[in-house]
């Protein structure tokens, strides 16, 4: 039977005084996604630089704005998780700020159009949300916007057609053959990112009816490549990065892996990085909608994809710290595992995470939790994932997980909300040998506690998911007659 219980707490009313940034204690009554947002929309870092996105509502991001972003893979991932956010609230009015800003910067840039990176082209996916937008029936509906986004999206289908026609892998007689590069310059490398910035982007375009040489076979040749070279059976995650020739891309000291027959061989990294894990699996899911969108669920393809998706989840779940619900920066270890700068690796210039002589453990680290924790959220609610999957329960570690998040990595209050313990960027070539060493005191590869924009569009994902499973319970009440106090009212369904 429900029952609605009816609680009143009376909150006293303070002067609003600037309040130096504290850790926050997780409140399911709370929409961290729109306080995230109205905090952060106008100020973020990519890397060093403080950038931003124009936010309609000037009673928002109160917070000094940042230079206009520039066309990147990191603000396309801030924009697409505001965008998801705004998707889900867009019958609410206040949210409609967010979208015309987006539409006001997206509309003023050109989506790339040639080969070389996969970060490059994967910015174009802010054009599925502002079409949404703006397409005929949408909230926004313009004909001219309309057109402006699927002409923007088929220039990223030229990009991903000019990409596999340059940077693809070939001569290994293995699955790796038509792998693409994730960068030019990565010859003959496939990265776990790549597969988020590149072939899940083929995915939504294709389900969106982009015109494009590229087929739903491009797609699978991606995924079954590169997760035959990156999954590690053994301990059910994987591996970063993997080449075929070590003679290319920087990839002489990687480790041999005579155990990965399946790229003849080959190399791979020697760690397994939480955000590469966290790349992967979120675009799994990604694809898996993208191919539902398109009438493909169920069939072979999809449950090919889908058991990717169900084997990852199991594994990173098993690597979940049962403290806190969030993931290490290094999956295997736990904060025991450390590095020093001048013992582990020689040279400043090199490795200068830390001090000179300093020392930096493991971490729970912020970007790489957010995309794990929204990606299982996002699988649970989309059916792609069972409640339990290989004995691990995926539906509890994802509330725990989203929660822990808020607890761990959240700091300040309402308008000045931070996102703590991001790694700014890690990569892996000759002077980045992937080893633990480098992953913690590699030379770009420093704590962010500003809202590095990796963080903050991941974390944008995972809340809208969470908060559409549980939504947040609290309402505020009219003031009582008088004025005498604010009250708040939280009706709970027993």
């Amino acid at each position: 039977m429900k029952k609605n219980i009816v609680l009143i707490a009376i909150i006293t009313l303070v002067a609003c005084t600037p309040q130096k940034a504290k850790a926050v204690t997780f409140d399911p009554t709370v929409r961290y996604s729109q306080e995230v947002i109205n905090a952060r929309m106008t100020s973020w870092k990519n890397k060093d630089s403080r950038v931003g996105f124009p936010n309609a509502n000037s009673t928002n991001g109160s917070t000094t704005p940042g230079t206009a972003a520039s066309w990147d893979y990191v603000p396309g991932v801030v924009a697409k998780g505001i965008l998801d956010v705004w998707e889900y609230y867009q019958d609410e009015e206040w949210a409609d700020a967010w979208y015309q800003g987006l539409s006001s910067w997206a509309l003023s840039k050109t989506a790339t159009n040639t080969g070389g990176s996969l970060d490059d082209l994967n910015c174009t996916k802010v054009y599925f949300g502002i079409y949404d937008g703006c397409k005929p029936s949408g909230k926004f509906e313009n004909s001219t916007n309309a057109t402006y986004c699927m002409t923007q999206m088929g220039r990223g289908a030229d990009g991903l057609e000019a990409h596999k026609a340059s940077y693809s892998i070939s001569g290994t007689s293995s699955s790796a053959d038509g792998g693409w590069y994730h960068k030019s310059n990565y010859g003959n490398q496939m990265w776990c990112d790549g597969a988020y910035m590149g072939p899940a982007l083929l995915a939504q375009l294709l389900a969106y009816g982009v015109s494009t040489t590229l087929t739903w076979a491009d797609v699978m040749t991606q995924f079954t490549s590169s997760w035959g070279g990156l999954w590690d059976e053994d301990a059910d995650l994987l591996w970063h990065c993997f080449s075929t020739d070590k003679s290319t891309g920087g990839a002489s000291g990687w480790v041999y892996a005579p155990d990965q027959p399946k790229i003849g061989g080959g190399y791979h990294s020697a760690e397994y990085w939480g955000r590469a894990d966290g790349w992967y699996i979120m675009a799994l899911v990604d694809v898996l909608e993208a191919m539902e969108k398109a009438g493909k669920k169920g069939d072979s393809d999809f449950l090919v994809i889908q058991g990717y998706l169900k084997k990852l989840a199991a594994g990173l779940v098993a690597r979940q710290d049962a403290t806190t619900g969030c993931w290490y920066q290094l999956l295997q270890y736990g904060s025991e595992k450390c590095a020093t700068q001048g013992t582990d690796a020689t040279g400043s210039s090199t490795y200068k995470n830390v001090s000179s002589g300093g020392t930096q453990c493991n971490y729970l680290e912020s970007s790489g939790s957010c995309l794990i924790t929204g990606a299982l959220l996002k699988g649970l609610r989309l059916g792609y994932l069972s409640a339990t999957e290989s004995g691990q329960n995926i539906q509890a570690a994802a509330k725990k997980g989203y929660e822990g998040i808020i607890n761990q990595f959240l700091s300040g209050s309402a308008g000045s909300y931070q996102l703590t313990s991001s790694c700014q960027s890690a990569g892996l070539g000759s002077d980045r040998n992937g080893s633990a060493a480098y992953y913690l005191i590699g030379k770009d590869v420093p704590i962010q506690n500003d809202s590095e924009g990796k963080v903050l569009g991941a974390f944008l994902m995972a809340a809208v998911e969470y908060e559409r499973a549980y939504p947040p319970a609290a309402a505020v009440e009219p003031e009582p007659a008088g004025g005498e106090c604010r009250c708040l009212r939280v009706n709970i369904n027993e």
